[in-house]
């Protein structure tokens, strides 16, 4: 069985997992089996994404920011006080995405805005970020799916606002790397939908989630 045959829109989150195994990615997303995600640094997270959600949308959270640890507080003042959040509003927690080759990629992104005809994609991150942003999955997906979504702009940006060191990352969108972007998404996608579950062998990493029940 093709591990596309029961997935329509493919996410970053799913393009990272079939990288690192195709196994977990099968059980995630074919078999639906979630992996458990109860670390302090996801609740955070989720408290931080909401309240900006919130003010965002012109909903009232001082309730929220009462609520909020100390930690969580020092978090949420450096996000609030970005300049991207001053710009005109185009979608929040939005959903996005487009066709690439023969396949469908997209995802759900924290806020979109703009300031004139330049737009600028926003991504919180509570936990950091890696070195290199600019061939993570989700700056691929995201701003190939917002480059189809918005079709005419001046300028397309990713901007990851890393909360935990307190900086920047903004990735700006060239004819260079849409081709890139393209090549490596569909070169992927391809993957996944060659991937057998039944040539899947049994790793020895008794850490996995999916050990117990991974194929032998």
């Amino acid at each position: 069985m093709k591990l596309l045959d029961k997935i329509g829109v493919i996410s970053p989150n799913a393009l990272k997992l079939f990288a690192s195994c195709p196994g977990k990615f099968y059980y995630r997303y074919c078999e639906q089996i979630p992996i458990p995600s109860l670390d302090k640094n996801f609740i955070t997270g989720k408290n931080i994404h909401a309240i900006a959600s919130y003010m965002l949308k012109g909903v009232g959270i001082e309730i929220f920011e009462n609520a909020l640890t100390a930690y969580e507080k020092e978090l949420w003042n450096f996000l609030k006080s970005n300049k991207y959040f001053s710009y005109d509003i185009v979608g929040i927690e939005k959903s996005i995405s487009c066709k690439t080759g023969d396949f469908w990629i997209g995802g759900r992104l924290d806020a979109l805005v703009k300031n004139g005809n330049d737009y600028y994609i926003l991504d919180y991150k509570t936990g950091g970020l890696k070195e290199n942003m600019v061939f993570d999955y989700q700056t691929m997906v995201y701003l190939c799916a917002c480059d189809s979504l918005i079709s005419e702009y001046d300028n397309l940006s990713f901007v990851y606002l890393d909360l935990k060191n307190k900086k920047e990352i903004k990735i700006d969108f060239t004819n260079e790397l849409k081709n890139q972007y393209t090549d490596k998404l569909n070169n992927m996608c391809k993957k996944i939908e060659e991937f057998n579950i039944d040539n899947l062998k049994k790793c020895d990493n008794k850490k996995c989630e999916y050990f117990k029940i991974c194929k032998n």
